[in-house]
């Protein structure tokens, strides 16, 4: 994490034809190099798998081999979305030691590192739910986990700033419940009045094909911190929509997404914005239906409003140029993914990126971006 005076990287295996095993093996050998100039804390791994009996084996197949590595504990995710060049891919979180004091929490289904430095505290980690046939339970059970991870380092979902919401089968129908409209309806109680006063956080909900609901957080609370949501004039805000574009029964409730479009964080000088998982949408109605191409367009093109002049006109120091750090995209059909990567090439060149098989919140959106923005 860039505030935490580090960062993150990918680690891709060296031989993409070999096993899943191998290529898992060839990523820690990478990591073990990486390790000897930075303290990884936080490890997710992007992989293919079949079935849930194959996702559980790999996930405790990193967990071992996390443990035979690292000297020091490594908390790890796996994340079942097939990366579009390899059949698993490593994204390694590390920190500054001499800055940053760490302590581990660890939960029957999450984990967290907590961070200190000062009034400082900074908590990255995970929450998972893969225990029940009926979505609404795993997500349920996924909220509690984060909700007693944040209450062990004395927070609560007020200081939470960036989040990812990995949903299996995101647009699936349990009887007349979509699994995505489920989830924010399990989120917006669990939210409650929390967030009130400053926005929600940044976030991506996302499909992935096995592993129940992981959510994925960063919480921050500092005296010197300051944190703002940023909002896209040109899209509605998630957690404005209307029910027209939410699914499920006209008599039912249903709670709008919620998070923010982006989110400025400054702490201890570093300034970055976190950009949500953003698509092709306008208003609040998906624009290019089918075209693969204009899709990546218009998302990108919202994506830099939201760290162009006028919406960083309120953050303090705005004269700072916006460096975008990195970003990961989602590709609802591998198909379509040739197409996909040469246009974000000619908006971003040689920008880091990966690229990742993953279904979307809705039927007709073919592709969503997120990343970050460094402030300089």
């Amino acid at each position: 994490m860039y505030f935490l005076n580090g960062d993150r990287v990918y680690i891709k295996p060296g031989n993409s034809c070999e096993s899943i095993d191998k290529q898992l093996v060839n990523c820690f050998n990478q990591l073990q190099k990486i390790n000897s100039g930075k303290q990884i804390y936080k490890l997710n791994f992007f992989a293919d798998t079949k079935s849930d009996e194959d996702y559980k084996l790999l996930q405790n197949r990193v967990k071992q081999l996390a443990k035979e590595v690292f000297e020091t504990p490594v908390i790890c995710a796996l994340i079942a979305q097939p990366p579009l060049t390899c059949r698993v891919l490593a994204e390694a979180f590390y920190f500054d030691s001499s800055l940053w004091q760490p302590e581990l929490f660890l939960a029957e289904n999450g984990s967290a590192v907590f961070f200190k430095r000062g009034s400082a505290r900074v908590l990255v980690g995970h929450a998972q739910a893969n225990i029940n046939s009926e979505f609404y339970e795993n997500a349920s059970e996924a909220f509690k986990v984060f909700k007693d991870l944040l209450k062990r380092a004395g927070l609560t979902f007020q200081s939470v700033v960036r989040q990812w919401n990995y949903i299996e089968n995101i647009t699936g129908i349990d009887g007349d419940e979509q699994h995505y409209q489920v989830f924010n309806n399990v989120r917006a109680g669990f939210y409650a009045e929390h967030f009130n006063r400053n926005g929600f956080p940044a976030a991506t909900g996302i499909g992935m094909n096995q592993g129940g609901v992981i959510i994925e957080f960063v919480a921050v609370e500092a005296r010197n911190a300051v944190s703002l949501p940023l909002n896209n004039p040109e899209q509605i805000a998630a957690h404005s929509y209307s029910e027209k574009v939410l699914v499920g029964k006209q008599s039912e409730v249903k709670a709008t997404p919620k998070f923010e479009r982006a989110r400025f964080l400054e702490l201890f000088g570093k300034k970055q914005v976190f950009i949500s998982g953003t698509a092709s949408i306008r208003g609040e109605n998906t624009i290019g239906i089918g075209d693969p191409v204009k899709q990546t367009e218009i998302t990108i093109q919202n994506m830099q409003k939201l760290y162009s002049p006028g919406v960083l006109s309120v953050v303090s120091g705005n004269s700072l140029q916006p460096v975008y750090g990195h970003a990961r995209v989602y590709v609802k059909n591998s198909k379509d993914f040739p197409e996909i990567k040469r246009t974000f090439k000619s908006f971003y060149g040689k920008l880091p990126v990966v690229y990742i098989v993953a279904d979307i919140c809705r039927d007709d959106l073919l592709v969503e971006i997120e990343g970050k923005v460094i402030l300089e």
